[in-house]
């Protein structure tokens, strides 16, 4: 009884926090189509909450694996389609938003031999490309093609994979798919071509792998190194939901695996780097112009210490993958939140949507812990 109490509240946490995020995005966005915000909040809680109670209550259990998979596949197609047309018939450059650009002209920039981490976006003239080397890299074949913005397509097949390799269930994707469709934060990602949300989803495809093959710190250290230093050279906020994953394996292994997993993990960020590092040795423009400037430049350094001292609680503590899932969900919300109020305590910004300072994107990394977390605990009490 304990046992299904807690996972009941544990629910209702989850839920509250899709509904937090995304209510963030309905408050902030709704008084531009001129909507109140408050009265959107509230339909779109009571609406999303009603639809998915009715999914889980009446539709969940009754799904056979062959009516899953069509709804999946019609959805994941459904979403395809308007991925590209968004890409078709939206302009990047007139939104406010400067993801697409920092990938593109970063692509741009390197394919002219220019120092790309010294190209600013289209926002303006002081907002510097930040995404690390290896996320542009898989950028690459869509900016081929046209448009990095299909890297979204890919990003939510691979993901959807994932979970099918995990769970074996066409419930759990139809399960994911579902919540996606049911966020404004996702749909808004889409609209901007914003690669932040893309980004997490591959970093929980990663670790959705790693769990269900599964790779031991024991045996496979090696290969959870070459991982995890692949995994940090995508993004800084990539690091958080790995490293919540990994610490307890590697806390508890022995002194010789633990120095050779940060070894090989450090030399393959530098290894990715190198050709930015040493790009001018003359002037050692990396110096001046890197990621880490851009991503670390603000933010309160006692409350990133606090924050990092929580994570190795919360990573010690894990015992099961669906407590790492729901406490990780949490803690990068909380994070973000702390993070996003501690930049306006320290700037005297006051706290309104309508300063237009609220970055709300970073919300959305929580996003496919919480959707993991609502699927698994469907898929362990049906």
């Amino acid at each position: 009884m304990a046992k299904s109490k807690n996972s009941t509240l544990n629910n209702i946490l989850q839920w509250a926090l899709f509904l937090g995020i995304n209510i963030l995005f309905v408050c902030k966005y709704a008084p531009r189509v001129d909507f109140n915000s408050i009265g959107s909040a509230c339909l779109f809680g009571l609406v999303t909450t009603g639809l998915f109670f009715l999914y889980r209550r009446f539709l969940h259990n009754r799904l056979t694996e062959r009516l899953a998979c069509i709804a999946s596949c019609i959805l994941l197609a459904g979403i395809v389609v308007i991925i590209g047309l968004a890409i078709f018939f939206i302009e990047p450059l007139s939104i406010q938003v400067d993801r697409w650009s920092a990938s593109t002209y970063f692509l741009d920039a390197l394919f002219q031999g220019i120092y790309p981490y010294g190209v600013h976006t289209h926002i303006s003239e002081t907002n510097f490309i930040s995404p690390f080397p290896l996320w542009m890299y898989i950028n690459l074949p869509f900016w081929f093609i046209g448009d990095v913005g299909w890297l979204q397509a890919f990003c939510l097949l691979l993901f959807a994979g994932a979970i099918y390799y995990y769970f074996r269930s066409w419930r759990a994707v139809l399960g994911i798919l579902l919540l996606l469709c049911l966020s404004p934060a996702y749909w808004w990602e889409i609209a901007t071509r914003s690669d932040g949300l893309s980004n997490a989803l591959v970093v929980c495809s990663v670790i959705l792998f790693m769990e269900r093959y599964p790779l031991l710190m024991k045996d496979k250290w090696w290969v959870l190194a070459l991982i995890a230093g692949s995994v940090a050279s995508t993004r800084l906020s990539a690091v958080v939901p790995l490293a919540l994953y990994l610490f307890k394996p590697w806390i508890e292994t022995d002194w010789k695996r633990k120095i050779g997993f940060i070894a090989i993990a450090l030399l393959v960020v530098f290894g990715i780097f190198a050709p930015y590092i040493f790009w001018d040795t003359d002037t050692w423009i990396f110096l001046q112009y890197n990621p880490f400037i851009t991503q670390t430049l603000q933010g309160s350094k006692i409350l990133l210490l606090g924050m990092v001292c929580i994570a190795i609680l919360i990573a010690y503590k894990k015992k099961t993958f669906y407590y790492y899932v729901s406490t990780t969900s949490v803690f990068l919300f909380v994070f973000m939140l702390a993070s996003l109020l501690g930049v306006f305590w320290m700037r005297h910004i006051p706290i309104s949507f309508s300063n237009g300072l609220w970055d709300i994107s970073y919300f959305t990394l929580a996003l496919p812990y919480v959707a993991l977390a609502l699927v698994l605990s469907d898929e362990t009490n049906s």
